[in-house]
């Protein structure tokens, strides 16, 4: 029992690089992309049966994407630093606005219709985001301290194994940062959109390729 709580307990590493290098490794990972999309060939075809069904759950994953950051977003927004928020999905899981960044992350990669981009975007977030994950964790620990732990004890980091809802009848939004939030969700609607149009110029023969792989 004593290892148990010392374990519970223990200060999560901290990769404050990671933090710090973000947006720099996003933009490393959409140019190393972007160079896959237009030097590797098509990995299937739209109007085929597994082109469909990829096609298809690309869509239906950055639709889930979406609402996900929104109703993430609802309750986060604004109140990060202020306090600990354990209601809505942050009663199933800790990290909700990154387990839906993901899920859309994986819904482009469908989208481009390149298994090499799909592999490079899902090996990125499981490579990368941890270790930023690891480092806030480590940061709220310190600030909120046991709160923090029993929240982190009933909450599972990413994967959900109990879908209980905790749904105020009220909650105050802020409006400024849910707006600011809604914007970075189009993005995901605009990416795949263009990965899609990129993919069927690809296929018809209209956008030429530099093949090198």
């Amino acid at each position: 029992m004593i290892v148990s709580q010392q374990h519970c307990h223990a200060e999560p590493p901290s990769f404050e690089w990671a933090v710090k290098l973000r947006q720099p490794v996003s933009i490393v990972v959409i140019a190393a992309c972007a160079a896959l999309l237009f030097t590797t060939p098509l990995s299937w075809q739209a109007n085929s049966p597994i082109g469909l069904v990829l096609d298809s759950l690309g869509f239906v994953l950055v639709v889930v994407a979406a609402f996900g950051r929104i109703w993430s977003s609802l309750y986060i927004s604004g109140y990060k630093e202020d306090r600990i928020v354990v209601e809505g999905p942050y009663a199933i899981v800790r990290n909700p606005l990154y387990v839906s960044s993901f899920l859309g992350a994986l819904g482009l990669g469908l989208a481009s219709r390149h298994v090499s981009v799909l592999a490079v975007i899902a090996g990125a977030f499981i490579l990368y985001y941890p270790l930023v994950v690891l480092t806030e964790e480590r940061n709220l620990q310190r600030k909120f301290g046991q709160e923090y732990w029993d929240y982190a004890n009933r909450t599972p980091r990413f994967f959900p194994f109990r879908f209980q809802l905790v749904e105020p009848d009220t909650y105050p939004v802020r409006p400024r940062h849910v707006r600011r939030s809604l914007q970075q969700i189009i993005l995901f609607f605009w990416f795949f959109l263009i990965l899609h149009l990129v993919a069927a110029l690809q296929q018809g023969g209209i956008l030429k390729c530099l093949y090198i792989f």
